[in-house]
């Protein structure tokens, strides 16, 4: 399913659009109802956050989020219940469960992989797996039809993206500043000649994420890479907006943001 949302796009010269949210912040209800609600309004790729105790490639605002989540008990297994409810109700957008080792490996990862393709997963990202232990895990995936999406950064070398990009599948998903996850003003200044040559690399199409926040700085992005992925941005927007005005404003807002997203998908 993500190998032709890329194809669809393309032939519409448009970049994707991901759409990073922490599952059970507050709570499983509410991710649900936005899900839903985002894959209406523009989202082309949803990550679905595990929430994790310890995710160290993650700043303040995702922390925070899966903190909350944690407190709300949410697990992996709600999760994937959760997807399987939203494909009955005919949500069709890719849905990659996003994480770290530690979360999917308690399940088992056999088990897991099973259960992903049950309830209609697409993809797994596991942020703390290095390319080179992967062994473990590509087969159940590829067994049950999953992409295991890879991860590379400015100080990757090309030659290992072009290694990476042939192990993964998918797409590629660039981490365009080095550092952890936070929304941030502007894009690095030597983004449009990196994310070039980790293209001409990649054997697959490539994502580019952390830090992107805006409409300016996410067309900026859908010119030069094949998917834009905004997370702490529309993590944080929720938070503040469901605090002050409750949860179906937060909705509604982030329902805004991701339409204003969407409408800088082209890359003219």
């Amino acid at each position: 399913m993500i190998k032709q949302t890329f194809k669809n796009l393309k032939r519409q010269n448009r970049a994707a659009l991901a759409l990073f949210i922490t599952c059970g912040d507050p709570d499983i209800k509410f991710t649900e109802r936005l899900a839903e609600k985002i894959s209406q309004c523009g989202a082309d790729i949803i990550e679905l956050g595990v929430p994790f105790s310890d995710p160290m490639a993650d700043g303040a605002t995702i922390q925070e989020a899966s903190n909350r989540a944690l407190a709300s008990r949410t697990n992996v297994g709600m999760i994937l219940d959760m997807v399987l409810r939203l494909r009955a109700r005919g949500v069709k957008t890719p849905f990659v469960l996003f994480g770290y080792f530690n979360t999917f490996f308690q399940m088992g990862v056999d088990n897991l992989a099973r259960r992903s393709k049950e309830a209609g997963v697409n993809a797994w990202l596991v942020a703390d797996l290095p390319i080179e232990e992967s062994g473990e895990v590509l087969p159940h995936l590829k067994a049950n039809g999953l992409d295991l999406i890879a991860l590379a950064s400015p100080t990757t070398p090309l030659e290992r993206i072009k290694k990476i990009s042939k192990t993964g599948s998918g797409f590629l998903y660039y981490v365009t500043v080095a550092g952890v996850t936070g929304a941030r003003d502007k894009l690095p200044e030597d983004f449009a000649k990196r994310l070039e040559e980790v293209r001409a690399a990649s054997a697959l199409p490539v994502g580019a994420g952390f830090g992107i926040s805006n409409r300016e700085s996410a067309h900026a992005a859908a010119k030069r890479a094949d998917c834009v992925i905004v997370g702490s941005k529309i993590v944080d927007l929720l938070y503040k907006t469901r605090v002050q005005f409750g949860e179906d404003k937060a909705i509604d807002e982030a329902c805004e943001f991701v339409k204003s997203l969407s409408s800088a998908m082209n890359r003219q």
